[in-house]
């Protein structure tokens, strides 16, 4: 069985406050107490549903993604989608009683990916009973049955990386573009066009997670958090623009810890008994978009 999508995303953070700041102020998120008397004190949570958080940052030496966690519907499918990360060759670790408790799910486990991206397995994530504001008024986001959004990883081979997916979790290939010897491929998991992709250009800031993306309900949530962003200094690293493949209707900017957040609406939701795999060519892009990962696809099509 597939995972049920994106559940959340951990963080590790020189600066949790400034996160706490960015995902407020900016992203439009809502901070929150810990799940648990077990998780790290110094922790910024930030929620953007019903669930207790989708996004932890956690006090650390260094900034990076810490772990993503796929979320599955109870302990049989979590079970079995242990047993297949294992038969791809990748170790299996069960979280134990205080980090399940801090991840504020009822089991879980995680594994490192062969590229040292670590990912993380649960069922039982926490709900609370106070409703989702936005202290920016975003009207809402996009997750019912389709998870936090997507994440995509700077790997040094996008079809290795995808193989490895498509083996372990039953992930779905949706699409995939090619640039010489270079790739970018998309795989879903849920209704959503792509819930984790990879690219293997040469990115500023090398492998690892690129950026993640986090879909609000309407243009105008867009076009605010645009205005947000640029009013508090963030660097936009990529304009608004329209992806071809998915159409995502988006911008990108850097977050406090170095990766790019996107920020969207409009994504397309794909139904898994009619969809074939495409490949398409040329820059990704219907219109805007323009900036440093736009500008690396373009140098690799030249090359």
């Amino acid at each position: 069985m597939a995972s049920r999508g994106l559940g959340y995303i951990g963080i590790e953070s020189t600066d949790p406050a400034r996160w706490a700041e960015y995902g407020t102020s900016v992203l439009g998120l809502m901070a929150t107490a810990a799940p648990s008397d077990a998780s790290a004190p110094g922790s910024t949570w930030l929620k953007m549903d019903r669930r207790h958080h989708r996004i932890a940052v956690h006090p650390a030496d260094t900034d990076r993604c810490a772990y993503v966690g796929w979320e599955y519907a109870d302990a049989g499918e979590l079970e079995d989608a242990c047993a297949r990360v294992e038969a791809a060759g990748a170790a299996v670790k069960q979280l134990d009683a205080d980090e399940a408790r801090a991840r504020g799910v009822r089991a879980g486990a995680r594994f490192d990916d062969p590229w040292g991206n670590t990912n993380e397995l649960f069922f039982g994530q926490a709900v609370d009973e106070e409703l989702f504001v936005s202290p920016q008024g975003v009207s809402g986001f996009l997750t019912d049955g389709v998870g936090v959004g997507h994440v995509l990883f700077a790997v040094p081979s996008s079809w290795d990386a995808a193989n490895f997916y498509i083996s372990a979790l039953d992930f779905k290939l949706t699409d995939f573009f090619s640039w010489g010897p270079n790739a970018a491929v998309f795989l879903h998991t849920t209704k959503r066009h792509h819930s984790l992709a990879f690219v293997d250009l040469p990115l500023p800031g090398g492998h690892g997670l690129n950026h993640f993306m986090i879909e609000a309900n309407t243009l105008e949530d867009v076009g605010r958090a645009y205005d947000r962003t640029k009013e508090a200094g963030v660097p936009i690293t990529n304009s608004l623009g329209q992806h071809v493949n998915d159409p995502m209707l988006s911008f990108y900017m850097s977050s406090p810890s170095g990766f790019g957040v996107e920020f969207g609406c409009n994504g397309l939701m794909i139904d898994e008994a009619t969809w074939v795999a495409s490949e398409w060519s040329g820059r990704g892009e219907i219109w805007g978009h323009t900036g440093e990962f736009m500008d690396e696809i373009a140098g690799a099509k030249e090359e």
